[in-house]
């Protein structure tokens, strides 16, 4: 039987392992500098989504429409996007972000033009638990907040037809009071944001 040599037996292991993690971190390296330039598009694609989607305005699903819906209607002014929506009026979104259950919920929230009503919200970032926290990106949960006003209170789901009432998801109890309090703290600081103060 022979015998293997100290460089078999616990050199070549070594190099074996190195060379193998050296490669894998290339390839990794060079799978995210060949797609960041598409990544970053993607992420402001999104951005302009959200925002459209917090003021009330339609748009459709080609990338190339959205963009020039939001070059032609919305202009950035620090963390405030004034969107012209014609005859319309004029709505202003703003970034709100608050604890979640298990991480912060990032939203848009849309008011309007006499800073009275809100125009609707988009979600940003979420890391609810699916099927239940998750559900406030359903569309009818973002819609319930069009036309209403805070501080909001917080009723079952499927029962609020008040201004200042909103929807709980049932199960979600956490993520429901977490969305109410960041709403509520975007409507109290969300005029003085819009107005400079």
């Amino acid at each position: 039987m022979k015998k293997e040599s100290f460089f078999a037996k616990r050199i070549y292991p070594l190099l074996f392992m190195l060379g193998i993690t050296v490669l894998c971190i290339a390839v990794t390296s060079g799978l995210y500098l060949f797609t960041q330039e598409r990544v970053e598009a993607n992420e402001n694609l999104f951005l302009k989504k959200t925002v459209l989607e917090a003021a009330g305005v339609s748009y459709p699903d080609d990338f190339i429409e959205i963009n020039r819906i939001f070059d032609e209607i919305v202009r950035e002014t620090g963390d405030v996007f004034t969107v012209n929506k014609g005859q319309g009026g004029t709505a202003f979104v703003v970034p709100f972000t608050g604890p979640g259950l298990w991480g912060p919920i990032s939203l848009m929230v849309g008011f309007a033009g006499e800073l009275n009503a809100l125009t609707g919200i988009g979600i940003i970032s979420q890391n609810e638990t699916p099927g239940l926290g998750a559900r406030i990106e359903e569309p009818w949960y973002k819609q319930q907040f069009i036309g209403k006003w805070g501080p909001f209170t917080m009723v079952e789901e499927g029962t609020a037809d008040e201004p200042d009432e909103i929807d709980s998801l049932t199960g979600a109890t956490r993520t429901s009071r977490s969305v109410q309090a960041i709403m509520n703290r975007a409507v109290s600081e969300g005029p003085q944001i819009i107005k400079g103060e």
